[in-house]
């Protein structure tokens, strides 16, 4: 091997050590950094809770999570989430966000799933107008009124309100038809005198919806009083009128007959 050959093995080597140490040294340092300014905080989610859940300490955990997948809204501190109410059931793993927590207010948990400026309002039903028990809280529904009137007719009298509860449960941890008795909605003050309006004057029938759905359906206004039907029969029989009748002879003389009704009169006039 002569002395050419030597210096290039040497020249390779060295250049080669070179090339791995600033590999190493780059990515060493990049990595660091990325994991530095890249990575953050937040709470996420021990178990599986129901809707209506009361947060403590032994649902939650912290978890660090790339800063990229961290969704907007997201709650950073165990004690931001601690005794807050669960609207919407939550699944293990899952980060947990404000959107999804309710501020527990005094009374019952419902009181504190209800939106703000809306209401919570049972109906009575069967296993008919409960939809063969596959309501669950959190479904949207039509409410559809069937009354008579002459005939009977139908209404859509509200549509794609929120079901708060079914009986006494306000979660939905059950995916199975069940039998109630109760169905509580979530209705504007509005809402709830059109709801109790429609239930005086007929039954009511819920429409299930897709949870997708959100077309718009055309309600109808049952405070307006409906147009009364006037039959020929019914009309009242026009008022007789007196009618004055003259009726000329050759002689210049005549008659005036006064009719009155079905009653006739005869006035003889004089020329």
């Amino acid at each position: 091997m002569n002395n050419k050959t030597i210096l290039f093995v040497v020249l390779s080597l060295v250049f080669g050590v070179f090339a791995v140490y600033l590999a190493n040294t780059w990515l060493n340092s990049n990595t660091k950094q990325n994991t530095a300014a890249e990575t953050h905080t937040v709470v996420t989610m021990a178990t599986q809770v129901p809707m209506g859940t009361i947060l403590e300490r032994k649902h939650m955990m912290l978890t660090s999570v790339p800063e990229s997948m961290i969704p907007k809204g997201s709650i950073l501190k165990l004690e931001d989430a601690e005794g807050m109410v669960v609207n919407q059931k939550l699944y293990q793993g899952e980060v947990l966000r404000a959107e999804r927590l309710t501020k527990k207010g005094e009374g019952s948990t419902l009181s504190s799933l209800i939106t703000p400026q809306m209401r919570a309002v049972t109906i009575r039903v069967n296993d008919v107008v409960g939809v063969a028990g596959f309501l669950l809280p959190g479904n949207r529904v039509d409410v559809i009124n069937l009354y008579k009137q002459g005939s009977l007719k139908t209404d859509v009298v509200l549509a794609n309100v929120k079901i708060l509860a079914i009986d006494q449960r306000s979660s939905n941890d059950e995916n199975k038809p069940v039998l109630v008795r109760a169905v509580t909605l979530e209705l504007s003050l509005e809402q709830a005198e059109v709801l109790m309006i429609a239930e005086g004057r007929g039954s009511l029938q819920l429409a299930l919806r897709n949870p997708n759905d959100e077309a718009q359906v055309e309600i109808a206004d049952i405070n307006k009083a409906p147009t009364a039907e006037v039959s020929a029969e019914s009309k009242p029989a026009p008022m007789p009128v007196d009618r004055v009748v003259y009726v000329p002879t050759p002689k210049r003389n005549g008659k005036v007959f006064i009719l009155k009704g079905i009653s006739e009169q005869e006035v003889k006039v004089q020329n």
